[in-house]
């Protein structure tokens, strides 16, 4: 009796992660044609996702009060040396944006998670279906 049990528990722990990995594989499967089919064929898609300028871009009023600070005989040598690193730093961040593909890069990172939840989804939902089938062949086998 108790066999019967924890075949039953185990009937439901299959058909469940199957389900899980199902749906994760899906997921994973819809996000990567999405992505495919922003970059082929809706290409103006998510144009406006991506309009908003670079943090690095809207500082240029405080690097403006920054260049005037640097002139400024009340701060000490340390201020002064703080303020050129920070606009050191600015102007380095202006520069990385520059070469910076935002749009690129997101759409890399949205299918690096696609793949991800492809090559973790399919493995669940495979390795427990076999199981599934396996015992149901086995439960036939011994009907028969």
């Amino acid at each position: 009796m108790e066999t019967k049990k924890y075949s039953w528990i185990r009937l439901v722990y299959l058909y469940l992660m199957t389900g899980i990995g199902l749906v994760v594989f899906i997921i994973g499967a819809v996000s990567l044609i999405n992505i495919g089919l922003k970059v082929f064929i809706f290409t103006q898609a998510d144009t406006d996702f991506y309009a908003e300028k670079p943090t690095a871009v809207r500082l240029v009023n405080n690097l403006d009060q920054a260049e005037a600070l640097k002139t400024c005989d009340e701060l000490t040598e340390d201020d002064k040396q703080k303020i050129k690193n920070w606009i050191a730093d600015y102007q380095e961040t202006v520069e990385s944006e520059k070469n910076m593909d935002r749009k690129r890069a997101q759409r890399e990172r949205q299918a690096a998670q696609a793949v991800a939840m492809i090559l973790v989804g399919f493995p669940i939902y495979w390795i427990h279906w076999s199981l599934i089938k396996r015992d149901r062949k086995k439960e036939d086998n011994k009907i028969a």
